[in-house]
């Protein structure tokens, strides 16, 4: 997908089912925010700017750990998942950093150089049309000393919770045209090194990468069925199945709960990931 083609996705019916289901995607993703900020010690941080924001819940949990005297700049294409967003403000707990939302492409859009000590993103980095040149866009923004930290998916065949799928659509539709492994797309960074030269190109220096791997519990629901279904709707294989009839759709379906029924355990999907925590700061 290029710039356009995800503006466009993002604010059609995709960027719908994501507003509808976010409470699924908060509690899903909720360990992985908080090791991620952990993992980067973002209390002291002034100034942040939250990357690909989605829903909002990590830039709230993170302006709790920014405290009061700082704030938090939410960025997303968006608008259906940022009128969520601008709703959970009023969730934020006293002695919170103020939180805005603004729809916009972070990668273009013209910040004022040195305007943030943090950049923060929860895989919101992958799907950057130039990669190179939207970090070096976005390391003018920090101020010296200033750092980033994001996430993003190490690749398919470490995370069985999109390739067990993934096989398991094939079975029944054609493969899609084999990609660019480094197109815009949740496994665009899967390569650490790819990682590392892109910001290392941007002027970024200190440049980590950390593996974290651990479980989350996908698709709580009643049933196991229930639970393939909802999998399929978060998962990379939602496109595939678009355009699929629902006899097609329905096949998929079963031969994912032939390969996922060892993953289900107290009313979830409970599946391995594999991570990457990437910081890096600016001279």
């Amino acid at each position: 997908m290029n710039n356009q083609e995800q503006i466009d996705y993002w604010n059609g019916d995709a960027g719908k089912r994501w507003a509808r289901d976010d409470a699924i995607m908060e509690r899903l993703l909720r360990p992985v925010t908080g090791a991620l900020l952990d993992h980067a010690r973002v209390e002291g941080c002034r100034s942040a700017l939250d990357i690909g924001c989605g829903g909002g819940s990590q830039s709230l949990l993170l302006a709790e750990r920014i405290g009061e005297a700082g704030s938090v700049l939410g960025v997303d294409i968006s608008g259906p998942m940022l009128e969520v967003a601008e709703a959970k403000t009023r969730q934020l707990p006293p002695g919170s950093a103020e939180v805005t939302f603004l729809q916009a492409d972070a990668a273009t859009q013209p910040f004022e150089p040195g305007s943030f000590d943090l950049l923060f993103s929860r895989f919101g980095v992958m799907f950057f049309d130039d990669p190179a040149a939207a970090f070096g866009a976005l390391q003018a923004t920090l101020q010296p000393g200033g750092r980033l930290a994001f996430c993003c998916w190490q690749s398919l065949k470490e995370n069985a919770w999109s390739l067990l799928p993934f096989q398991a659509a094939l079975k029944h539709v054609p493969p899609p045209e084999k990609p660019d492994p480094h197109a815009p797309g949740p496994f665009a960074f899967a390569d650490p090194e790819r990682v590392r030269s892109i910001l290392d190109a941007a002027g970024f220096a200190d440049i980590h990468l950390e593996s974290f791997n651990s479980t989350l519990r996908f698709s709580e629901s009643a049933t196991f069925a229930e639970s393939v279904r909802g999998l399929a709707e978060i998962g990379p294989i939602a496109r595939l199945l678009a355009d699929q009839p629902q006899d097609v759709r329905e096949q998929v379906f079963l031969s994912m709960e032939e390969v996922m029924a060892p993953y289900f355990t107290e009313g979830a999907l409970v599946m391995p990931v594999a991570i990457w925590f990437v910081t890096a700061r600016r001279d």
